[in-house]
């Protein structure tokens, strides 16, 4: 019996020491750790091939922008010259009118009442007047007498002629043609003399005014083309024409105002921000293609590929547009190498020049 036991018991200590010979062998496994495989870079990988060029100084025209507001060359501020109601207001803001066409009507009641005692008056001076010729070349009055009535028919006469002015002040028409801008009343109120009543331009005829900087004023000549600007418009420019230069300048600034009258154009209006562009020769500047340009936000770069082949990007500030090219103002400099398409780009990458 103790045989027996003494068997089992060596048995299950088998058992359990080849049991925790196997965890110990799984444990180590797990446990085992992976090599580390090296981190792959740009520069290691495949080279990208792609165009390159360089950044080019040319020659460009000078160009100063001066900045301006559009206005009506010919604009009237229409204001009441008699104390009445206004009776009819016949136009709004935008109404197109045409020269002599009633734009306001003003209660004429009692302007004509006096205009009617005025005329009575006129005509019983020239009735005595008459007499008084007819009496003198009779020798029954004198000649005193004769021109005292000539004079009392020159004042009846005159107020006459004043009175029928007043009412003819109750009807305000359009001195030329236009559009009706700016609307200071309103049927039923009192106008007052000198009290605006309409503001009128003509649509047709406008300019851009704009200060220009003295040390810029001997670029422009009077009757000269320029290009303006209008940014509401688009990036179209329009012909303008130097009409007038102002000769006092400012003292404060050293500038003068210039205007400048522009065609017709649709879509143009007064209070428009508008740009004139003045050249002033020519000068060297750095340009790069516009396809070599990448945006990001408000930045602008460059995939500048240096002496080591890589490409890294740059952020650079732009200039205007010339040609098929565009200007650099800052950030790079004259034979420096870069990417033609930005779109190939990647930061880091190893470049292969190709011939465009």
């Amino acid at each position: 019996m103790d045989v027996v036991t003494r068997e089992g018991e060596n048995l299950l200590m088998y058992r359990f020491v080849l049991a925790v010979m196997m965890v110990v062998s799984i444990t180590a496994c797990n446990s085992r750790e992976e090599p580390v495989q090296p981190a792959r870079t740009s520069a290691s990988s495949a080279p990208i091939q792609a165009a390159v060029t360089e950044v080019q100084t040319v020659q460009v025209p000078l160009r100063v922008e001066v900045t301006g507001q559009i206005t009506a060359l010919v604009q009237a501020t229409l204001s009441s010259q008699v104390q009445s109601t206004v009776d009819k207001l016949l136009v709004r803001e935008g109404t197109v009118v045409k020269k002599g066409q009633t734009l306001v009507v003003l209660d004429s009641r009692d302007l004509r009442e006096e205009l009617a005692r005025a005329q009575a008056e006129s005509e019983n001076a020239r009735a005595h007047l008459d007499r008084m010729k007819q009496l003198y070349g009779e020798d029954a009055v004198s000649k005193q007498e004769k021109e005292n009535a000539d004079r009392t028919f020159k004042v009846a006469e005159a107020s006459r002629r004043a009175a029928l002015t007043k009412v003819s002040y109750t009807i305000v028409t359009a001195p030329f043609d236009g559009v009706i801008t700016e609307k200071k009343i309103e049927a039923g109120e009192i106008a007052s003399p000198g009290q605006p009543l309409l503001k009128m331009e003509d649509p047709q005829r406008l300019r851009l005014e704009a200060t220009v900087a003295e040390g810029d004023l001997q670029a422009l000549s009077r009757g000269a083309t320029i290009p303006v600007m209008i940014d509401a418009l688009g990036p179209k420019t329009l012909p303008g024409t130097v009409a007038q230069i102002l000769p006092a300048g400012d003292a404060a600034t050293h500038t003068f105002l210039v205007k400048v009258e522009l065609p017709p154009t649709p879509g143009l209006k007064t209070g428009m921000f508008g740009r004139m562009l003045v050249d002033k020769g020519t000068g060297q500047t750095l340009v790069v293609p516009r396809a070599a340009v990448i945006e990001r936000g408000e930045l602008t770069g460059l995939y500048i590929v240096g002496p080591d082949s890589l490409a890294r990007l740059r952020w650079v500030k732009l200039g205007r547009t010339v040609g098929e090219s565009i200007e650099i103002l800052s950030g790079v400099t004259a034979g420096e190498r870069l990417l033609a398409d930005a779109r190939t780009g990647i930061e880091g990458a190893r470049i292969e020049a190709v011939t465009r």
